[in-house]
């Protein structure tokens, strides 16, 4: 039997209905893609920041780790507070008998007498005794709180040759002796955080030039925030302070950190 469909049965979309399925579909589609273009652009901003700080804390806990270990009260700025030098120390040691001074009139001597001390000292270059500030670790004016080391022989250490006869400011309370390495200095300078290393020492103020030796660049995209590095001076009841104000920075990103390191202040 035939089946004759109606008019109704026949009828498609029309071109309103038509249109209008358009029309919201593309909204729907609008603010999908809208949904994750932001969802993308959070991840990422997200991911580059989490690098920086990254960076950030690397470059950090490594200065941290070396102005921890200063030699006590060697630490100064330049006058622009973009550069910190200081003098690591080495080793320690007590030394057994009383140095010349000034005010015990004895000859100075070429070697010190010390408790064994079995470690590599191959970096070592200078012999520290009771330096009350960085002026007199740095000055090169007799009598000293520091000598050049001669030649050190092999571990244990029980005595340690000076490369010249010499005659110290003070003798330690505690009879103290620091071995330390050539000063390190950090710079931020044109963005760069530069680390200098294995140079002369120098009495001069510290500049914010090229002191020669190794120049290591530390991290990049680095500014200071304010005075790169401050000092706040140690006291009988705490250690002295460095603090850090230093900008990271990337295309997109820009992270703000102080950081504050304590160093002894005990000679």
């Amino acid at each position: 039997m035939f089946n004759r469909k109606t008019k109704h049965q026949q009828r498609g979309f029309t071109l309103v209905e038509v249109t209008v399925v358009i029309v919201i579909l593309s909204i729907v589609a609008s603010i999908g893609s809208s949904f994750v273009v932001s969802a993308l652009d959070s991840y990422r901003a997200t991911h580059v920041r989490q690098i920086l700080a990254q960076r950030a804390r690397l470059t950090l806990e490594q200065m941290s780790r070396e102005l921890r270990a200063a030699v006590p009260n060697s630490v100064r700025l330049s006058s622009s507070k973009q550069c910190i030098e200081f003098m690591p120390v080495v080793a320690a040691a007590n030394y057994l008998d009383d140095l010349p001074t000034t005010a015990n009139a004895k000859s100075a001597v070429n070697s010190i007498a010390t408790a064994p001390v079995d470690m590599d000292l191959s970096d070592a270059v200078y012999l520290v005794v009771a330096p009350f500030s960085s002026g007199e670790l740095y000055s090169n004016g007799s009598p000293s709180v520091r000598a050049k080391l001669g030649s050190l022989g092999s571990a244990p250490y029980s005595n340690f040759n000076l490369a010249t006869a010499t005659t110290f400011v003070r003798n330690s309370s505690q009879h103290r002796l620091y071995l330390a390495s050539s000063p390190l200095r950090y710079c931020v300078t044109d963005d760069v955080l530069w680390r200098y290393s294995n140079y002369t020492l120098s009495s001069q103020v510290v500049t914010d030039t090229d002191p020669g030796g190794t120049a290591d660049r530390m991290s990049h995209g680095v500014t200071p925030d304010g005075n790169a590095f401050e000092i706040s001076p140690g006291s009988e009841d705490r250690n002295t302070t460095v603090i850090m104000n230093l900008q990271f920075n990337n295309a997109s990103q820009a992270l703000v950190l102080q950081h504050q390191v304590a160093i002894r202040n005990v000679p």
